[in-house]
């Protein structure tokens, strides 16, 4: 694993668990609670990272309801 898989996987450790929001802003960023925003300087995950989590998220979803619309017609 590269060192930045490795932050990435910290990071969404953070996000998961159940520290107090105070605890998480320090760690992931400020706004992190009210915006999803992390700080770059802070996670150590690179933007590019991120956008592409979030695009192949939103691309599986797209799936799964085009699934369920297909098969909602049989």
């Amino acid at each position: 694993y590269s060192s930045v898989d490795m932050c990435e996987l910290a990071m969404n450790s953070v996000i998961q668990s159940g520290f107090e929001a105070e605890v998480k802003r320090h760690w992931i960023g400020r706004e992190y609670l009210e915006t999803g925003q992390t700080e770059v300087h802070k996670t150590n995950v690179p933007l590019s990272r991120l956008k592409y989590r979030s695009s192949t998220l939103k691309q599986e979803y797209a799936i799964i309801d085009q699934m369920s619309k297909e098969k909602g017609d049989v």
